[in-house]
């Protein structure tokens, strides 16, 4: 594909709906927190915004609204039940196609990326080194910035193939190798630090099979919430949750809730200012993972979809996040 060609498709462009939304988003929330230093919230924006990184031509690759494929099927009676979280979609040919470029890099066949849990940011905007060093496992390799927007089959098979230019990579500490690395880069006037995961492939029972990845269980020692208004209009009003017994009950839920395969769409479907809610999650090594609730019951957690809860639980943990409605 010529460069003509290319800028022609990309004025073409048509993305989704959710993608569309997150991103002018994150613009707004980028400006605001700057005005309100929040280390949760500043971290989280930065999160959010790396997932926007390229866009090109038609959507290809990982698609957040679809993240489900059923394990059952009336001609497969070996299939175990569940839902197993979709691999992330490679271009097949570059020609005529295009991706949306996250941050991501390749290892032993896996694909890792940075998205949903981060670490909390100080005032300037870093990574402590203190939470780094704890973190920071067994040195695996460095990445190679081989993957663009023209990538095909075998530049993703290479292995420490990325989108993110060169990192060291390493295990985390406390959490699986398989599902979470760490990507740590140095600068002349610092360094940087993201978490990686790669949860596609991943059979889910229920909720314990992603929240046990986590460590949430006795872990959890903060938590901020934010309305779908503020969200949405990247206001960034974000409050304190009270660690309470609504709010313990409600992680105990989270292990045994059920994945289930959204066919409605909950984003188009929940606009209005108390019909979705988002919660901030900081666990005791200072990782922070935002999880987007829905009324009657579901929670998103984006790198994998939806799950849903008891409901008497969920709603006494929702009715301790009141909503203030922007038409009052």
């Amino acid at each position: 594909m010529n460069k003509k060609n290319y800028i022609n498709s990309v004025e073409k462009l048509h993305t989704s709906k959710d993608f569309k939304d997150k991103t002018s988003k994150l613009m707004k929330d980028t400006l605001n927190s700057k005005r309100k230093k929040n280390p949760i919230a500043k971290k989280l924006v930065l999160s959010f915004a790396s997932a926007a990184i390229i866009i090109s031509a038609s959507v290809v690759g990982f698609n957040y609204n679809n993240l489900f494929t059923s394990n059952k099927g009336a001609n497969n009676n070996l299939a175990k039940p569940g839902i197993t979280v979709a691999e992330m979609e490679l271009p097949t040919s570059t020609e005529g196609t295009s991706t949306r470029m996250l941050p991501l890099f390749v290892y032993k066949g896996r694909i890792y990326l940075h998205y949903n849990t981060t670490f909390e940011l100080n005032n300037e905007f870093m990574v402590d080194k203190e939470d780094m060093l704890n973190l920071r496992g067994e040195y695996l390799g460095k990445t190679i910035g081989s993957i663009d927007e023209w990538s095909n089959q075998e530049d993703y098979a290479t292995e420490f193939a990325s989108t993110i230019g060169e990192s060291d990579v390493y295990t985390v500490k406390g959490y699986d190798s398989i599902y979470r690395l760490m990507v740590y880069s140095e600068y002349p006037d610092g360094f940087s630090c993201e978490i990686y995961d790669s949860f596609g492939g991943l059979t889910l029972r229920s909720g314990a099979d992603y929240f046990d990845l986590l460590q949430f269980k006795d872990n959890i020692v903060s938590s901020q919430w934010e309305s779908y208004d503020s969200w949405n209009n990247g206001k960034s009003e974000l409050s304190n949750a009270t660690i309470d017994d609504a709010f313990n009950e409600f992680i105990d839920k989270l292990y045994t809730s059920t994945p289930v395969d959204i066919t409605t769409d909950l984003f188009t479907e929940n606009t209005d200012y108390d019909s979705q809610k988002f919660i901030y999650l900081k666990t005791k090594d200072n990782l922070i993972t935002a999880l987007r609730l829905f009324k009657d019951g579901y929670v998103y957690a984006p790198e994998v979809g939806f799950f849903k809860m008891d409901e008497n639980v969920f709603n006494a943990f929702w009715n301790t996040m009141p909503a203030t409605n922007p038409l009052q």
